[in-house]
C-alpha cells in the first residue's frame, strides 16, 4: 500500500516589503505554501488572490490571525513591530517563528518574547550563517590552537542600498530603530560564533558624517573573546566601493574570507596559499534557501554544531546577545563622545 504524499509546509510571511517578498519568494521555492500577510495597505491582488510578484497567496488583517494557526511564521515588519508580530504569532499556536534581524532595537526591548513560555520556537535571521564561505571558515578557525586577532567589516554606502529610494527615508536612517550596530548585526552575530562571547572593551560610535541621518552611520568595536581572540569590527554605511569579509592572524597562519567575492584564502604559517571559491554564495536566494531548510527542519534547540553545519539561522538567546553587544557598543561610545567634549572643554 502506498503511502500519501505530505502536504508542503505552510509559511505565512508577515510584512511585504523588499525582504517580506523576498522570503515569501524564497519559501515557495523550497516547496511551501506561502501565504503573504502586509501590514500597510499597497498594490497587491486582493485578498484570496495571488501576489504577482512572489506568487504567494493573499491574506489581509481580517483572515491574517487565523493563518498563524500552525503555520511557520517569519516575521518581516518593522524593527519596532518585531517583537509584537513575533507574540501574536507564538500566542496564535505557530510552530516556529523567524524573526527578521535585529530581533528588536535594544535588548531591553525583548524581555516579553524572552520571557514567552513558547521562546524555543523562535529563530532570528542570519543568513550569513548560511553562507558556505562561512562554514568553511569556522571549520579553519576551529584548528587554531593559538588564538590571535581578527578584523571584521562591513562598509558600503547607504545611498546604494536600494537606489530607487530616498535613503532618508528609509529605516535605517531612523534613530530609533535604524543605523549601523542594528542594521549590520549580521558581523556582530558571526563573529561571536567563528571566535566566541565577545567582552566589549571599547567602541566608537559615529551619528555625524556625510549622510542625512539620525541614527549612526559608523561604529568601530573592540573586544576580547575567552578563546584568547582580541577582536576589531569596522561597520558603516559611509564607504565606497563597498567591502565584506573577516581577516584572522595567528601563530599559525592567517585566514581571509571576502564576502563579496565568496572566497576563502587559507595562508599557512610557511606561506603556502590555499583560496577556495563558493559561487553558491553569490546567489542571495540560494544562501536565504539554505537559511529557510534549516530552520524548517531543524529547531532552535538542536546542537549548536548542527545548526551551524546546516546554515541555521541565530537562536532567540543569540539574537538577544547581538542586540545587547549593541546597545553596549552605544553606551561605550556615547562615553568616548562625553569624555572628548571633557577634555576640549578643560582645555
Amino acid at each position: 500500500m502506498s503511502s500519501q504524499p505530505s502536504s508542503p509546509p505552510r509559511v505565512v510571511v508577515r510584512g511585504s516589503g523588499s525582504i517580506g517578498q523576498r522570503h515569501a519568494r524564497v519559501f515557495r521555492q523550497e516547496g511551501a505554501d506561502v501565504w503573504l500577510w502586509p501590514v500597510r495597505d499597497r498594490d497587491l491582488t486582493g485578498v484570496g488572490g495571488v501576489d504577482e510578484a512572489t506568487g504567494a497567496h493573499l491574506l489581509d488583517d481580517a483572515s491574517g490571525p487565523a493563518a498563524l494557526r500552525d503555520a511557520f511564521v517569519v516575521v518581516a515588519t518593522d524593527t519596532s513591530r518585531h517583537v509584537a508580530d513575533a507574540l501574536e504569532a507564538l500566542d496564535a499556536g505557530a510552530e516556529k517563528v523567524l524573526v527578521e534581524k535585529p530581533v528588536a532595537p535594544s535588548a531591553d526591548a525583548v524581555a516579553a518574547l524572552d520571557a514567552h513560555p513558547r521562546r524555543s520556537a523562535v529563530w532570528v535571521a542570519a543568513p550569513l550563517r548560511a553562507h558556505e564561505g562561512f562554514r568553511h571558515l569556522r571549520r579553519l578557525v576551529g584548528r587554531l590552537h593559538r588564538g590571535g586577532s581578527a578584523h571584521v567589516w562591513c562598509q558600503s554606502w547607504l545611498p546604494d542600498w536600494r537606489p530607487e529610494r530616498d535613503y532618508r527615508e528609509s529605516y535605517s536612517a531612523r534613530a530609533d530603530e535604524g543605523g549601523v550596530l542594528r542594521d549590520l548585526v549580521h558581523e556582530i552575530d558571526h563573529a561571536t560564533v567563528l571566535f566566541g562571547r565577545p567582552l566589549l572593551l571599547g567602541a566608537v560610535v559615529d551619528s555625524d558624517g556625510p549622510l542625512d541621518v539620525e541614527s549612526d552611520q559608523a561604529a568601530t568595536l573592540l573586544w576580547r573573546t575567552p578563546g584568547d581572540f582580541a577582536v576589531t569590527v569596522r561597520l558603516d554605511y559611509t564607504s565606497r566601493p563597498a567591502s565584506r569579509g573577516v581577516v584572522v592572524r595567528s601563530p599559525d597562519g592567517t585566514l581571509e574570507w571576502d564576502v563579496t567575492r565568496a572566497t576563502v584564502r587559507h595562508t599557512s604559517a610557511d606561506g603556502e596559499v590555499t583560496e577556495q571559491v563558493f559561487d553558491h554564495d553569490l546567489d542571495r536566494d540560494l544562501v536565504m534557501g539554505a537559511q529557510a531548510r534549516a530552520a524548517m527542519n531543524l529547531r532552535p534547540s538542536t546542537s549548536v554544531d548542527e545548526r551551524v553545519a546546516r546554515g541555521a539561522p541565530a537562536t532567540l538567546t543569540e539574537g538577544i546577545d547581538a542586540v545587547r553587544l549593541c546597545d553596549e557598543a552605544r553606551a561605550a561610545g556615547a562615553h568616548v563622545i562625553a569624555d572628548l567634549a571633557h577634555r576640549e572643554g578643560g582645555s
